[in-house]
């Protein structure tokens, strides 16, 4: 038999009414120390409410949660998340499932994360490029709820669908290689998201294993978007010995080293190549199209939440998917004119 609030409320010896508060964030507040015992019980019962008629006769809200990137500035600008989101909108809506988007959360604050997953809205899970330290899909799983994650680290236990981001980058690096360049830089997104971390990893292994020249100054650091890609790229290429080609991290970054590049009064790809990750329609409109590795977002997304549907539907739990990306070369990458 499913476990009810007034079963919470019996074994804590507190009214109905402050479980329900503490489980749904109001209206009324609820000390802390009372809120974490309902929550911790919550879990160990894996309590899963049902706030709506129709669910408490089928056990479907007919809803998929959507957990996109810890929300920042601007977050909802990304072309990136744009393809994610319309990837899963457009397979949710074959399925006939609304989606449920959650903005308001913290990757550190796992409570939170207990109060979102238990408040009976959503059947399962999508989690977009979760931090470096997934607590909260951690948490979604030890509540036996239906998830899947779409970018980053594959994770143990979690359907992940994902490109394999050292494959990807070392592709890069070996076409600048390949045409020349011996003297190669690297712009790295955020240092909290996997995607960043494997990539930054995948060009210094490069680096180390074809004996190529590093210094720690040709590495800038962009935090995935287009302004801060422009100051990395200033940053490297402002210096006596800079690099002659640069990989970067995403499209936005490279896209803004492009800017900058030009803007610096250096000529792409003659003076500096330039190569960008994911592809997005960015690439193809920039000033210069960009080389860049394509990795398919809205494929993958759809995918995965194909995978989550059966999931959610009592089938078996998918499996993790990862895809090689492929270099596209374009016009911002050609042989250096000077060593």
């Amino acid at each position: 038999m499913a476990v009810t609030i007034k079963d919470i409320a019996q074994q804590l010896k507190i009214s109905v009414s402050t479980v329900s508060y503490a489980l749904n964030g109001g209206p009324r507040s609820v000390p802390d120390d009372v809120k974490k015992r309902v929550l911790a019980l919550a879990r160990e019962l894996n309590y899963r409410p049902n706030r709506i008629a129709r669910s408490m006769v089928t056990g479907r809200t007919h809803t998929i949660g959507v957990v996109p990137p810890e929300v920042t500035e601007d977050v909802f600008l990304s072309p990136y998340l744009h393809l994610a989101l319309n990837g899963i909108a457009n397979e949710a809506r074959k399925h006939k499932q609304d989606i449920l988007l959650f903005t308001r959360y913290n990757e550190t604050d796992s409570e939170e994360m207990v109060s979102v997953l238990l408040d009976g809205r959503i059947d399962g899970v999508v989690f977009i490029a979760p931090h470096f330290n997934h607590k909260n899909v951690e948490m979604a799983t030890s509540l036996h709820m239906p998830c899947v994650t779409v970018s980053g680290a594959p994770l143990e236990g979690v359907a992940s669908f994902t490109v394999n981001n050292k494959v990807g980058m070392k592709a890069a690096m070996q076409h600048l290689y390949d045409l020349g360049h011996r003297k190669i830089g690297h712009i790295a997104g955020r240092d909290d998201m996997p995607d960043a971390i494997l990539r930054l990893e995948a060009y210094r292994e490069f680096i180390q294993s074809h004996d190529l020249p590093f210094h720690e100054r040709w590495v800038g650091y962009g935090e995935f978007k287009i302004n801060e890609g422009r100051d990395a790229m200033r940053k490297i290429m402002s210096q006596a010995d800079c690099p002659t080609a640069i990989t970067c991290g995403n499209d936005e970054m490279a896209i803004g080293a492009l800017h900058e590049a030009l803007q610096m009064g250096l000529r792409v790809p003659q003076d500096v190549s330039i190569v960008g990750f994911d592809m997005s329609q960015a690439s193809t409109d920039a000033v210069l199209p960009l080389t860049t590795v394509r990795q398919p977002v809205t494929d993958l997304s759809v995918a995965a939440v194909k995978a989550l549907m059966i999931f959610i539907e009592g089938g078996p739990s998918p499996e993790t998917f990862i895809l090689n990306p492929e270099l596209v070369v374009r016009a911002s990458t050609a042989r250096p004119t000077h060593p």
